[in-house]
């Protein structure tokens, strides 16, 4: 078997396979940060007209009608949410396409000639994400329902927190059961999840995963440095703080979070094909 640093290395150096699949994975990445950007932007005009409809008519948020909000910018954030939700789809289903490249151990990083494959596997993606943490959040819902403000709010918490750790550890595994066998009934088989694990390991699967979250950290952190400075020169050269933080959103995307989302994923796989020797 591979040790940890084995997995991550190999992960780390795995993106660089093929960066002009990398850059279009990472367009995707700008354009959802781009679209971010847009809905800030109309969010805030809207809380600027409804604020001014208040101070105008005497009225409170709740009793404001329809036609005194401003329906355009309402319409546009909508319609910006529904893009970038199809856009994240797409991009689960790029990230299963590398998990499944890693399983199958392959070195190249995938294309996008089948968009509706891609599309259908991050829907995949999705719905294991939301039924591996629907318990924690129910729990936390229906606890600060109940408790309110009362001393027992953080005992809530913390079994929240303790649940949604425990959901993205077998999460991990359950995605990676899945795109093995392409089946999304065997994201929910827990006695072959669990026996995956087993069978590498639980101290060593907690260990890899938990060491990867370390170095995709420093990585982003050390990112964050340099888009930082990026952000000091680009505020100088332009007076424009909307031109700045679109330049550095699509730099951010392209570069970054392409790369750290295909090492994390390159090394959740190659956590399964460990599993399974």
């Amino acid at each position: 078997m591979a040790s940890i640093t084995d997995c991550v290395s190999e992960g780390l150096k795995y993106p660089f396979n093929d960066v002009k699949k990398l850059l279009s994975f990472g367009a995707l990445f700008a354009l959802l940060n781009l679209l971010s950007t847009a809905i800030s932007i109309k969010n805030l005009d809207i809380f600027r007209a409804v604020t001014r409809e208040i101070n105008q008519s005497n009225a409170t948020a709740l009793s404001l009608k329809f036609t005194q909000l401003p329906a355009n910018d309402i319409y546009l954030v909508a319609a910006l949410g529904i893009v970038s939700f199809i856009i994240t789809l797409f991009v689960m289903g790029y990230q299963y396409n590398v998990v499944k490249f890693s399983i199958d151990k392959k070195d190249d990083l995938p294309g996008f000639s089948d968009i509706l494959n891609i599309f259908v596997n991050g829907i995949k993606i999705l719905i294991v994400t939301v039924a591996y943490n629907i318990i924690p959040v129910v729990v936390l819902i229906i606890g600060i329902i109940l408790t309110g403000d009362s001393s027992a709010l953080p005992v809530i918490a913390v079994i929240s927190a303790i649940l949604f750790i425990i959901a993205f550890f077998l999460q991990i595994m359950a995605v990676n059961n899945m795109v093995a066998n392409d089946s999304l009934k065997k994201a929910f088989d827990f006695g072959e999840i669990t026996d995956k694990i087993a069978n590498l390991g639980w101290g060593k699967y907690i260990g890899i995963v938990i060491f990867t979250i370390i170095i995709f950290m420093i990585v982003n952190v050390a990112a964050g440095f340099i888009l930082s400075f990026l952000t000091l020169l680009f505020a100088r050269a332009f007076n424009q703080a909307i031109v700045v933080s679109a330049f550095i959103g699509i730099l951010e995307g392209l570069f970054i979070t392409s790369y750290t989302s295909v090492f994390y994923n390159r090394v959740c796989g190659s956590i399964y094909r460990e599993a399974i020797k």
